[in-house]
């Protein structure tokens, strides 16, 4: 078993970390008889973490667990790097709201963001960004397993753009189940075309600081934040989503400009594509 692990270490690492989450996403999502506690439901995406370290430590031993978690100390890059990993998709999803509401002539609604949701409608929600941040950084878990794990394993044998698009598809499909949820009614379709847009542009900020997952998580974090305290379409509401088509439109154009400007092989000028070598062929 351990042979077969180690020579089919992507499938087999790809499955171990929908194994570790599905399950608590189909619960949270209604799906399942069984209910999850509170402390696991806020830190299943640490089941991605776990399946990483498991079969990294598999394929590659305990040093290779080691070079995974010390891709979290990859701090020494350009502040410009800073810049895109803080600032690139707040930056996107606040334009698509300002440009949505010029179009519609809509005034810009605060009162209906998921934030509210969360700590109350009462919230002085400019007080709970900072914190919203650091916590989502610390129990997201999503890019050990996303760009850690599966994309260098990816990028050893395909192209940056044709990796890119591969995860696209894969973390497009783990985000499903919340989709399956009774009442959500937002699209799976365009959440999938944002997700594919946007792993091009993590490949880009991933290669470009030679494999950062400090530099991709900050980015995953500040995403997701902005996308809380914003009013744009989420995952409960379709009343907003002429912004998500916005968003959409946007990114698919940002993603192509990287494409061509940084080329499809690397999507980086000055750095090599970040590559796991190990058993790449039998994955």
């Amino acid at each position: 078993m351990k042979s077969f692990l180690r020579n089919h270490s992507l499938i087999a690492g790809i499955l171990l970390m929908f194994i570790f989450t599905w399950p608590i996403d189909l619960a949270n999502a209604g799906l399942l008889h069984f209910k999850v506690p509170y402390v696991i439901s806020i830190t299943f995406g640490w089941g991605i973490i776990f399946a990483s370290l498991i079969m990294t430590g598999l394929a590659l031993g305990k040093d290779g667990i080691v070079r995974l978690i010390q891709r979290f100390l990859i701090w020494r890059v350009g502040w410009m790097w800073y810049l895109a990993a803080f600032l690139l998709l707040p930056t996107i999803y606040l334009s698509a709201v300002l440009i949505h509401a010029a179009w519609t002539g809509s005034p810009i609604d605060f009162s209906t963001v998921a934030a509210h949701m969360i700590f109350g409608a009462s919230a002085n929600l400019p007080t709970f960004i900072l914190p919203f941040f650091i916590f989502d950084f610390l129990t997201n878990g999503e890019e050990m397993g996303w760009r850690g794990y599966v994309l260098p394993r990816l990028q050893a044998k395909h192209s940056a753009l044709v990796s890119s698009l591969i995860l696209g598809a894969i973390w497009g499909l783990w985000h499903l189940p919340r989709y399956l949820a009774p009442e959500n009614s937002s699209s799976f379709v365009l959440g999938t075309l944002k997700i594919f847009a946007e792993a091009i542009l993590y490949t880009w900020l991933y290669n470009n600081t030679k494999g950062s997952l400090l530099l991709t998580t900050i980015m995953h974090a500040a995403g997701n934040t902005a996308g809380v305290f914003l009013p744009m379409a989420n995952t409960l509401s379709r009343s907003n989503l002429g912004v998500l088509v916005i968003v959409i439109v946007i990114e698919v154009m940002i993603a192509v400009l990287v494409t061509v400007v940084a080329g499809p092989e690397k999507l980086s000028h000055s750095e090599d594509k970040q590559v796991q070598t190990y058993s790449y062929a039998h994955v």
